[in-house]
C-alpha cells in the first residue's frame, strides 16, 4: 500500500499546533509503515528546507508563494491546478492524508483523509477577516464532502463537527493529538531572556487572549504582587504592534518580551526556564503547549475551556483571565502539575492515522470486490 501525507500546504512557522502534527508524523510514520511505502508531497521551498527520511518524496515544481495563489484560486473559481493534480496523481497513493483541513489539489485521484485542525469560525466568526471567513466557507466543507473520514483532533472537535457542520458521525473519528514522554532528556534554562518569568507560546492571533493577560499582568505588577517578566514566543501577526501599544499604555512594556518564532529546541529551553505556563486563549482545539508545559514539569494557568477538562488540566489551573486575583491565586499554588486524565503519545497518534488510512484503501478494494 502506498500511504501519502501532503504537505503541500505546509508553512514552517506559520501554522502553530498543527506543524508539531506534521512533523510528529514524519518522525513516527517510518517505524510504524511496515510493508507500506510512505509518500511525503512537497513544493520546492519546503523540500529544501525540510528531511523526510523514511519517504518516497514527490516534489511539485511551485513555489510556496505560488501554491498559495493556487490553493486560493482552487477555492474561489473553477480553476484547476492541473499540473500539481498530475504530479500527485503520478505518484500512484493508494491513499493520502490531508493534514490541515483542506484537499489540494481538488483532483488529487485516490482516497482521502482530511485531519480537522480548527474549527473556530464555527464559533467566533468576527475573529477572522472577510477574506479567511470565504476561503473556510468554500474549501473546509469542499474538503469535508470530499473526504473518504474526518480526522478530529479532539472529541470536542469531533462533536462540534457533528453539531454545528452537520458531518454524519459515522464519518468522524477523534485522534487525539500527542503527548511527548517525560523521559526525553532535561534542557537547561534559555539564556535569551533573564529570569524569573511566565512564559505563552502562542502567535498573536485574536483568540488567543494576549491582551486580557496583559490586562491582569499589568494589574499584579501595579500590586507589586508579581515580579517575573511576561515572556512570548510564536508568530507575531499584524496584532502585535496593538498589544504593544497596549502594554505601554498599562506601564509593561519593559517587561514584556517577545521573542517572536524561535527554533524548537530553544522553545524547550524557554519552558525550562520559566516560572510558570501561562494559556488564556479564548478557544482552543486542542491545547499542545499546556502539554508541553507538563511535560517540563511547569505550573500550567489556562482559561476554562471544555476541550482543557477534556485532556485532563485540574479544575484548579482554569481561571478567568479577567480576574487578576484568580491569576495571582493559580500562581501561588505549587508545582508541577499533573493532569487528571491519561494523554496519549505521540507515537499512539501516528499508529491510530495509519491504521484509518489503511482501514479507507481496505474498504474501498472491499467495495471494489463487492457483486
Amino acid at each position: 500500500m502506498r500511504i501519502g501525507l501532503s504537505l503541500l500546504a505546509l508553512r514552517p512557522g506559520k501554522v502553530g499546533g498543527v506543524e508539531t502534527y506534521v512533523r510528529r508524523m514524519l518522525e513516527e510514520w517510518p517505524a510504524l509503515a511496515g510493508g507500506d511505502r510512505l509518500v511525503a508531497f512537497l513544493d520546492r521551498d519546503l523540500a529544501r528546507a525540510l528531511e523526510t527520511p523514511g519517504f518516497e518524496r514527490v516534489v511539485v515544481d511551485r513555489s510556496a508563494r505560488r501554491l498559495v495563489a493556487d490553493r486560493i484560486l482552487e477555492a474561489f473559481t473553477p480553476f484547476r491546478a492541473a499540473a500539481v493534480e498530475r504530479a500527485v496523481t503520478a505518484a500512484g497513493a493508494d491513499v493520502i492524508l490531508f493534514p490541515q483541513q483542506s484537499i489540494f489539489p481538488r483532483g488529487a485521484g485516490g482516497r482521502a483523509v482530511v485531519t480537522v485542525v480548527d474549527v473556530q469560525h464555527l464559533f467566533f466568526p468576527g475573529n477572522f477577516g472577510l477574506f479567511d471567513r470565504a476561503f473556510r466557507a468554500l474549501a473546509y466543507p469542499r474538503a469535508m464532502a470530499g473526504a473518504d473520514r474526518l480526522l478530529a483532533i479532539s472529541e470536542f472537535t469531533r462533536r462540534t463537527l457533528v453539531e454545528r457542520a452537520g458531518v454524519p458521525p459515522s464519518r468522524v473519528i477523534a485522534v487525539p493529538f500527542g503527548h511527548a514522554s517525560k523521559a526525553r532528556a532535561p534542557v537547561e534554562p534559555t539564556e535569551l531572556v533573564r529570569r524569573p518569568y511566565l512564559f505563552y507560546p502562542a502567535a498573536t492571533f485574536a483568540h488567543k487572549g494576549h491582551a486580557r493577560l496583559l490586562r491582569a499582568y499589568a494589574e499584579l505588577r501595579r500590586r507589586r504582587a508579581l515580579d517575573a517578566r511576561l515572556v512570548f514566543t510564536g508568530m507575531q501577526t499584524g496584532r502585535w504592534r496593538s498589544l504593544e501599544r497596549l502594554a505601554r499604555k498599562l506601564g509593561i512594556r519593559e517587561d514584556v518580551v517577545h521573542l517572536g518564532h524561535v527554533p524548537y529546541a530553544e522553545v524547550r529551553r524557554v519552558y525550562a526556564g520559566a516560572e510558570a505556563v501561562v494559556f488564556p486563549t479564548e478557544f482552543e482545539g486542542y491545547g499542545i503547549p499546556v502539554l508541553e508545559a507538563v511535560e517540563h514539569g511547569k505550573r500550567i494557568v489556562t482559561s476554562r475551556l471544555e476541550v482543557f477538562d477534556e485532556i485532563g488540566v485540574p479544575g484548579e489551573c482554569q481561571i478567568d483571565f479577567d480576574d487578576p486575583d484568580q491569576l495571582l491565586a493559580a500562581l501561588q499554588r505549587p508545582g508541577p502539575v499533573e493532569l487528571t486524565r491519561p494523554v496519549g503519545t505521540w507515537a499512539g497518534c501516528a499508529a491510530r492515522t495509519l491504521e484509518i488510512l489503511r482501514g479507507v484503501v481496505d474498504d474501498s478494494r472491499a467495495g471494489s470486490r463487492a457483486p
